[in-house]
């Protein structure tokens, strides 16, 4: 028998929207070496648990059709001698799509299921039908769900050029089996 899902809670952080403090999360040398994206994905992501009352999820799974496109854009660069620019370690390290994913499970002390999602255009729906199918057939209780993309001129101009609308992306949802404290209930029709 299928569980109910329920979303528990959600936070999300919009292109215009000031940047968070988040001196409360990392140390200034942790924050000067991340990205703006995986500083927005930590932050979002351990609101939303603060919200859900989960301390640590079962699983932690992330949609995005481009993973640190900034990282790997600079890694390029360096590795191609444009600007001048330095190789870096940190740059490649960070570039990989499920960076996000990894970051934020080890932040939490996450040892269980960590997926990433890179299917451009539905990032977001894959990761919320893999946490929903889990909790529903009971492999695992909670997830953290999350959406994270970012944007850079050339990213953006390309899609221009494609006739796609360039959008950045920092949410993340907390999907329990628990309808206890839930805000919603969650069925594969709302993804």
């Amino acid at each position: 028998m299928m569980r109910k899902v329920y979303l528990h809670a959600r936070c999300e952080l919009h292109s215009g929207d000031p940047e968070p403090d988040y001196r409360s999360l990392f140390s200034v040398l942790e924050a000067r070496r991340m990205g703006r994206l995986l500083k927005r994905a930590v932050w979002t992501s351990t609101q939303a648990l603060q919200q859900a009352g989960i301390g640590v999820p079962d699983a932690v799974i992330i949609g995005t059709d481009f993973g640190c496109i900034e990282n790997s854009e600079s890694f390029l660069k360096a590795l191609k001698g444009i600007d001048d620019a330095p190789l870096r370690p940190t740059h490649f390290m960070q570039s990989t799509h499920n960076t996000i994913s990894s970051l934020i499970a080890i932040r939490l002390g996450a040892h269980g299921y960590n997926a990433t999602y890179s299917h451009r255009g539905r990032s977001f729906e894959s990761a919320l039908q893999d946490a929903w199918t889990q909790i529903a057939l009971g492999d695992i209780d909670n997830a953290l769900v999350g959406w994270f993309d970012e944007m850079t001129p050339l990213l953006s101009d390309s899609l221009v050029r494609q006739g796609i609308e360039p959008k950045e992306h920092a949410l993340a949802v907390v999907l329990s089996a628990n309808p206890e404290g839930a805000v919603s209930e969650l069925t594969p029709s709302d993804f």
